[in-house]
């Protein structure tokens, strides 16, 4: 039996702490924004990196995988349709979908009920994919796809109005051919080559996760100074940025088990799912709150955030209701 990556449960757990900062809204959260971007990359990534092997991705696990996530995307998108049926009724309406809506459900990922929850839908269509990919030894074709629609996603949608005149609607690139299936690869095309990369010197990856950083919010700079305003937020750096810190993280090979580490492996995808409802809870808590708290919280609701919805994905877990 393969011995468990710890280190990257711990870049599981930075991921859906990213995820939470980007949601979250606070004083810091526009400028930080665009570092925010690369979580959902590195959770592709990352799922592309373990579901590979030299041997090809195994049918058996694959489909258990399917199966898994589809649940998920069952029961998060049923929770969610009550908590949006709710919220509607309490002021005097309700939500129907429209067939746009579904339409762009089935055929984009976007679900009508959770706006986080694409990232599931995303993920399913890959999967099925990728059987057919690895019984017809399509690996090469797909990598050679890969930069194009990384292309793709960030032409139609950091760069959209630059280059085309016109904001595409983040649907367009935020679903599983423009997202899914590139960073997935991404992280099949690291596993195929650790080795190697592994052999580089990690502070080299370290550098490259400052200066990209540096370079992503560069990017957001220029694209606001030409006044866009793009709804896609994924820059050209936000992929380079996502690769250095999946590498750095993965160059500690011999990372002991750890509270964090555990987090990553059993609840970053619930920290996901969960923590919009926490941020709704969190902000009508707070409007009710002396003006003085309510500054505090906007400085430090992420954090509010995070640890609210890791206890409650903790408890969830150990009450075997997940």
């Amino acid at each position: 039996m393969n011995q468990r990556n710890h280190s990257i449960d711990i870049l599981k757990f930075v991921c859906a702490t990213l995820i939470v900062c980007l949601h979250t809204y606070s004083k810091w959260h526009d400028d930080f924004i665009p570092l925010t971007r690369c979580a959902v990359p590195c959770f592709l990534m990352i799922s592309g990196f373990l579901l590979y092997s030299e041997k090809g991705i195994g049918r058996e696990r694959l489909v258990r995988t399917i199966k898994h996530i589809f649940h998920i995307i069952v029961w998060s998108t049923l929770l969610f349709a009550v908590v949006t049926e709710s919220r509607a009724i309490a002021k005097d309406g309700v939500l129907i979908p429209s067939g746009k809506d579904w339409l762009y459900c089935f055929a984009l990922n976007e679900n009508p009920f959770g706006y986080h929850l694409w990232y599931l839908q995303a993920y399913l269509y890959v999967l099925p994919l990728m059987l057919i990919v690895d019984k017809y030894k399509l690996w090469k074709l797909m990598l050679c796809a890969t930069p194009l629609l990384l292309l793709g996603n960030t032409v139609l949608g950091a760069y959209g109005q630059l280059v085309f005149q016109q904001d595409f609607p983040v649907e367009y690139m935020r679903n599983f051919l423009f997202t899914g299936i590139p960073y997935f690869m991404v992280g099949v095309f690291l596993k195929m080559h650790i080795h190697k990369l592994l052999t580089v010197n990690r502070l080299l990856y370290l550098g490259g996760i400052i200066l990209f950083s540096i370079t992503t919010v560069m990017e957001k700079v220029m694209i606001l100074r030409l006044e866009y305003t793009p709804d896609n937020e994924n820059y050209i750096s936000t992929t380079l940025l996502a690769v250095c810190l999946f590498l750095f993280v993965a160059s500690f090979q011999n990372t002991k088990e750890s509270t964090i580490s555990s987090i990553g492996e059993k609840d970053s995808l619930y920290i996901y799912i969960f923590h919009p409802l926490i941020i709704l809870i969190l902000a009508k808590l707070s409007s009710k709150m002396p003006e003085a708290f309510q500054t505090f919280y906007l400085w430090t609701a992420p954090l509010f955030v995070l640890i609210l919805t890791t206890i409650a994905s903790i408890a969830l877990r150990k009450t075997k209701l997940l």
